[in-house]
């Protein structure tokens, strides 16, 4: 059974780390597209459908976590994973409170990230007999 590619948006302004991301998850079987700027984010966001946006704290054109409140505004549903430079707890806190479902730092393990992609892209399982009788 053919399985369906999961879309990503890349939303990194390091060429390099968003072209590794893109290679790995490439591997995975998903696609990818990049979006150095907040602006470039936005404008594929609307016009293209994601599964999952994949955001940095900080752009030449704005802050990551204003950046993750309007996605999630905008898309209630889809998962939202920081990888990102701000490691205190404060910035996890703050990404979490923006709307992100996951957070991990950088320097990090890439092979995490892509881990942590596919466990937040795997369907949810729906409990056919919460509340039932």
């Amino acid at each position: 059974m053919p399985t369906i590619k999961k879309r990503i948006l890349c939303a990194e302004p390091h060429e390099d780390i968003c072209r590794l991301l893109t290679l790995l998850l490439e591997q995975q079987g998903h696609e990818v597209k990049s979006a150095p700027t907040i602006s470039d984010c936005l404008e594929l966001a609307a016009s293209e459908q994601f599964d999952l946006f994949l955001l940095n704290d900080r752009y030449i054109d704005g802050d990551g976590l204003a950046l993750c409140r309007q996605l999630r505004r905008r898309y209630r549903e889809v998962p939202i994973l920081f990888f990102t430079s701000a490691a205190f707890l404060k910035d996890r806190q703050q990404g979490m409170e923006a709307g992100a479902s996951a957070y991990l730092t950088k320097p990090g393990d890439v092979v995490e990230v892509v881990q942590t992609i596919n466990a937040l892209l795997k369907p949810r399982k729906v409990d056919t007999h919460a509340g039932g009788r």
